[in-house]
């Protein structure tokens, strides 16, 4: 269309810009539905592979989580197989510790038992008291030990201290320090006056037989020392052969064998599933959604073209609105409002022509409207 023909045009160049108005705002109506389409599509596409990736992870790390459960379950059953002949193994050898040591202090056990009837013998022949043969006895009496002298200072200390004090705190009606004085004079002069008595008609009396079997006493302590020796050189002795324990030793060696077995069959089937059947479970998963993608995609291809295609109809219009009708008329007349109103001032009669039909609208109907608005 020439520029200097379409002022002096009719109606007839109206309805031809009423028509591509109205083709204009089609397709911009419908690209802007084919755009929500697309952004719709876009993001279901997005949701679902999203949603087919966290399935992959999920089912891979739930398969190799079995793998590595029936491994456990398999070195769990091991491990208590291995402590049960462990405590068997342990079981066994205590016992032929104990019959080991039994043997080797035979002797001395036998020796001991017959220093204590000679010094049983010793005190009846004598009609001495019983309890002249007593650690504690010997220890007031005659002390020769460390151990004697943790005896008196015990004995001291029940006899001094907890024997007056609980006579003062908890028997006496009244706490005062008389009362306390002679409770330690009584108590002092009491048991005193046991160890001397004692001492007078035993230790006076009968020297050389307590001095004799104070002798007997300290052999069998040195004979009680050398079977803790022996009792200790024996539980060290890492030297096993002597108690038959191969049988045990051959049976944990092959469960040994087993749980090294187990441990490189986990490493290979773990290697296996991490290098190739993970990926063959993704691929499965991956082919349970591809019917739903392909579909989805094959539609978001489809509204995407024709969006495309759609505003290369919209930029087409938009260019020939702006090079054959914008120039003449105006943009503010690019609107089929105005453009409808123009045709009625045509077909009315109150014009010829479109530059006619513009004065007149601008004279008699612009004011009108700008009220209206």
């Amino acid at each position: 269309m020439e520029g200097s023909n379409l002022l002096s045009g009719n109606v007839e160049q109206l309805n031809e810009m009423k028509e591509c108005l109205l083709e204009l705002y089609g397709y911009q109506s419908n690209n802007d539905s084919l755009l929500l389409e697309e952004e719709m599509l876009e993001n279901s596409i997005a949701d679902l592979e999203q949603a087919m990736k966290e399935e992959i992870v999920k089912t891979t790390k739930k398969r190799r989580q079995e793998i590595e459960d029936t491994f456990d379950k398999q070195e769990d059953k091991l491990q208590s197989r291995i402590k049960r002949i462990k405590d068997k193994r342990e079981k066994s050898k205590n016992v032929k510790v104990s019959e080991r040591i039994e043997t080797e202090t035979s002797s001395l056990r036998v020796e001991n038992t017959q220093w204590k009837l000679e010094a049983k013998t010793v005190f009846k022949q004598k009609h001495i008291p019983r309890f002249c043969n007593t650690k504690l006895y010997y220890a007031l009496y005659s002390p020769a030990y460390f151990t004697d002298y943790l005896l008196i200072l015990v004995t001291l200390l029940i006899t001094l201290l907890l024997i007056p004090c609980s006579i003062y705190f908890l028997l006496l009606p009244e706490e005062k320090i008389i009362y306390l004085i002679l409770t330690y004079v009584i108590t002092v002069v009491l048991f005193g006056g046991i160890y001397i008595i004692i001492g007078n008609r035993t230790k006076e009396r009968y020297t050389q037989e307590i001095l004799k079997v104070k002798g007997i006493r300290a052999q069998i302590r040195i004979n009680k020392k050398k079977m803790a020796v022996i009792r200790k050189n024996i539980r060290k002795d890492r030297d096993e052969s002597a108690y038959g324990l191969q049988d045990y030793d051959a049976e944990l060696a092959k469960l040994d064998q087993e749980k090294a077995e187990i441990t490189a069959q986990r490493r290979e089937s773990l290697a296996t599933f991490d290098n190739s059947t993970s990926q063959i479970v993704a691929s499965e998963i991956e082919a349970n959604y591809k019917d739903r993608l392909s579909v989805q995609r094959a539609e978001y291809d489809k509204v995407r073209t024709a969006s495309g295609k759609a505003e290369e109809r919209i930029k087409a219009l938009s260019i020939k609105m702006a090079s054959d009708y914008e120039p003449f008329l105006g943009k503010e007349y690019m609107t089929l409002k105005r453009v409808d109103t123009l045709i009625s001032i045509v077909q009315a009669g109150n014009a010829t022509n479109i530059s006619e039909a513009i004065a007149f609208y601008k004279l008699n109907l612009e004011k009108d409207e700008d009220a209206v608005v």
